[in-house]
């Protein structure tokens, strides 16, 4: 989550869930690094972010301090500890399943969208499905290799296929 130009990550504490006039509003406490200082956030040489979370702000010791946001406003992320420096956290930023960058913010106005429209001859299902083919079969039966085919229109003084 970014307020302004500074970001914040914090560990969920608590959900709750308010009804106020049929609207149902969900807000998340959490526990907010302080990422405003270089105490409470860090960039490593290989650019991996890293969040120190014994450093905390918006505690509720203040009267302006705030720990609750709604659940709109969050992005699910994942803490990795750092093995070398002990209280640090690596935030890994999860994107959703069903959520896809269409890009459409990003778009001037010279910019133009290409669209492929590929044209296919009919389809004359009439000659697939002619009144001679009345017995069509729309499954397939998978038979084992040892067995042998018998054929459906076979006459009675020819053999079996095999």
């Amino acid at each position: 989550m970014n307020f302004g130009a500074v970001p914040y990550y914090g560990k969920l504490v608590d959900i709750i869930e308010l009804f106020y006039n049929g609207f149902t509003v969900l807000l998340f406490k959490c526990q907010w690094a302080n990422t405003t200082s270089p105490r409470g956030i860090k960039k490593d040489n290989l650019g991996f972010l890293s969040v120190n979370f014994t450093r905390l702000i918006h505690t509720g010791e203040h009267e302006d301090d705030e720990a609750y946001i709604k659940a709109s406003e969050a992005q699910m992320v994942y803490y990795v500890d750092d093995e070398k420096e002990k209280g640090w956290c690596i935030p890994i930023h999860l994107k959703p399943r069903d959520l896809y960058n269409m890009a459409g913010d990003n778009m001037g106005e010279d910019d133009e969208i290409t669209v492929s429209n590929d044209n296919y001859p009919p389809q004359d299902l009439e000659s697939l499905f002619s009144d001679e083919n009345t017995n069509i079969k729309l499954a397939r039966i998978v038979v084992d290799d040892d067995l042998p085919i018998i054929n459906e229109n076979y006459d009675e003084n020819e053999d079996m296929l095999v």
